[in-house]
């Protein structure tokens, strides 16, 4: 139940403002993969979207005191990390252009594209073959569906476009940035989970100087041979070879 899940994630963010590593690793592993998503989502590439993904959660050690006053859900302020930060590191790369084409699409669409990928109102506008009035025009009755109201304030308008990355500087309500990242942030839960390799968490870890203990087993890096099944299987033929040495001659 989501009632549920969040209260378990802001017990856990409470904990770990108080430096709580058991409920740190908990956290890592409750949201993890929902971040790295987002990370993925919007970076399109594993390798930037790990290395952001240990910046999130060094920063979400050290800045948890602050999640009481951000106004928003756990889920919520825990995507707010993960975009913030893949969207800084997007903006540092050369990325390669957006490719022009992509055919119609529906105002919430561009909304969700332009926060789940961290498109800006010029590259929203190439994909689809618009202009970049026409793309403004678009995400902002955009945001009038998500909010089921007319978004004609223009401080309602300046912090839906901060909370997209769209716009910079401090907003002229913060109560209106904080409901516009609350809701962009249900974008995040359409994405499918994707887990983080094991050494994202060990690195993290030897970061914040909490020693290696991983939770789960990267599948991609496997054990050998020998401490799996072919192991044990090995060593019983091995025991039945030196057995029939031993009293079967």
């Amino acid at each position: 139940m989501p009632d549920a899940h969040h209260k378990m994630l802001s017990d856990l963010i409470g904990r770990v403002a108080k430096a709580d590593r058991r409920a740190f690793d908990a956290l890592y592993q409750a949201s993890s993969a929902r971040l790295n998503a987002l990370c993925l989502s919007i970076l399109k590439d594993r390798r930037e979207a790990e290395e952001v993904l240990e910046q999130v959660y060094i920063g979400i050690w050290k800045d948890a005191a602050r999640f009481p006053d951000s106004g928003l859900s756990p889920t919520a302020w825990l995507a707010v990390q993960a975009r913030d930060r893949a969207m800084r590191r997007r903006g540092a790369l050369a990325l390669p252009p957006v490719l022009a084409g992509g055919g119609a699409a529906d105002a919430l669409a561009l909304l969700r594209a332009a926060y789940l990928e961290g498109l800006d109102y010029r590259q929203l506008a190439d994909r689809h073959g618009i202009s970049a009035d026409e793309a403004r025009h678009a995400l902002h009755e955009g945001l009038e569906r998500l909010a089921g109201h007319a978004a004609d304030d223009a401080d309602s308008v300046a912090a839906a476009e901060q909370a997209l990355g769209l716009r910079q500087g401090e907003p002229t309500d913060s109560a209106q940035l904080a409901d516009w990242r609350e809701r962009l942030a249900r974008f995040a839960d359409d994405l499918t989970p994707v887990m983080a390799p094991a050494r994202a968490w060990q690195r993290i870890r030897e970061s914040l100087g909490h020693g290696v203990a991983p939770l789960s087993v990267d599948p991609l890096e496997r054990a050998p041979w020998w401490r799996g099944t072919g192991g044990i299987l090995a060593l019983i033929l091995l025991a039945a070879v030196a057995a029939w040495f031993l009293w079967g001659r």
